[in-house]
């Protein structure tokens, strides 16, 4: 069954999805209905993901930092070493289909990654603009990435949206295929832009299928840059999440998205120093949200 069957959402359904942090938009506004089997199963385990991060922020007194890196690059298996020599632990969303081509990632250094505790995500199959995509075609990049993370073991339930290009659909989607979370790439405060935005995305966070992050571009690549992020919520005893989005770690000043690895360890160095004397927390965004893995339903 795809996103065909005009069938209306139970008012219960929409109630626990209101609590847990999803947007359904209506049948008339997306052109399409919620299938009823996905929607009972997706709501089920968003609607238990907001309690174990409540828990999360009640014992937090401090902010906690949430490392997040995109696309499934080759150097994220440096990347994830590099963390786990210093205690930390991170969240590689990668593109599936991608794994095993050039420049990227293998499944064995994936499942490596994995193994030393870091928590794998899913990025979509190839990769696209979501929203330029039919409404099926986002389905099958969102739901069939996701399945095939899992049937390579890997407990995915974290999304982030590639070049966080999201709407409504590609945010219900995320939602019904599964995923507890789906991480934006912007939405917190910048000292240049957004002076309205909070300076943390909240734990809970404000809507699961739009987790807001901060959004580096166009500023300077430094671990002072990246720094400043979390001093402005200790200095204001915020105790939300402050999370990063990395791309891939090189020496390439020509990539606006890149940042050096000169840059990315002394600032990671900072943060394990941080921890160290428990002025942070740093932990991956699935372990924050919660949740049990489920699997993709049968309808998506």
């Amino acid at each position: 069954m795809r996103l065909t069957v005009k069938r209306l959402v139970p008012a219960c359904l929409v109630a626990a999805a209101s609590i847990a942090g999803l947007q359904f938009p209506a049948a008339a506004t997306a052109g399409q209905a919620l299938p009823a089997q996905a929607v009972v199963r997706t709501t089920t385990a968003q609607a238990a993901a907001p309690h174990a991060a409540r828990n999360e922020a009640r014992a937090a007194r401090v902010p906690t930092v949430v490392l997040t890196f995109d696309d499934g690059t080759a150097d994220h298996l440096a990347v994830a070493r590099a963390l786990t020599r210093r205690g930390l632990k991170g969240t590689f969303y990668v593109s599936s289909a991608r794994l095993g081509g050039r420049g990227f990632l293998s499944v064995a250094e994936l499942r490596a990654i994995a193994k030393e505790g870091h928590e794998i995500g899913g990025h979509t199959l190839h990769h696209p603009h979501l929203t330029e995509l039919p409404n099926l075609a986002q389905q099958t990049e969102i739901c069939d990435d996701r399945r095939a993370l899992l049937k390579m073991g890997f407990a995915a339930r974290s999304f982030a949206f590639p070049f966080g290009d999201d709407d409504e659909t590609s945010k219900q989607l995320a939602m019904q295929c599964g995923y507890t979370t789906a991480r934006d790439i912007n939405g917190i405060y910048r000292p240049d832009s957004c002076h309205s935005c909070p300076i943390t995305e909240t734990m809970p966070p404000a809507d699961l299928a739009s987790v807001r992050a901060t959004s580096q571009t166009g500023l300077p690549r430094t671990a002072s840059t990246l720094r400043e992020f979390v001093t402005r919520a200790q200095q204001k005893g915020d105790r939300g999440m402050v999370i990063f989005v990395f791309h891939e770690i090189k020496n390439d000043p020509r990539d606006k998205y890149a940042t050096s690895p000169r840059e990315f360890t002394a600032f990671i160095d900072w943060v394990a120093r941080q921890r160290k004397a428990k002025t942070i927390e740093v932990k991956t965004l699935g372990d924050i949200v919660g949740g049990r893995v489920w699997p993709v339903p049968d309808a998506m």
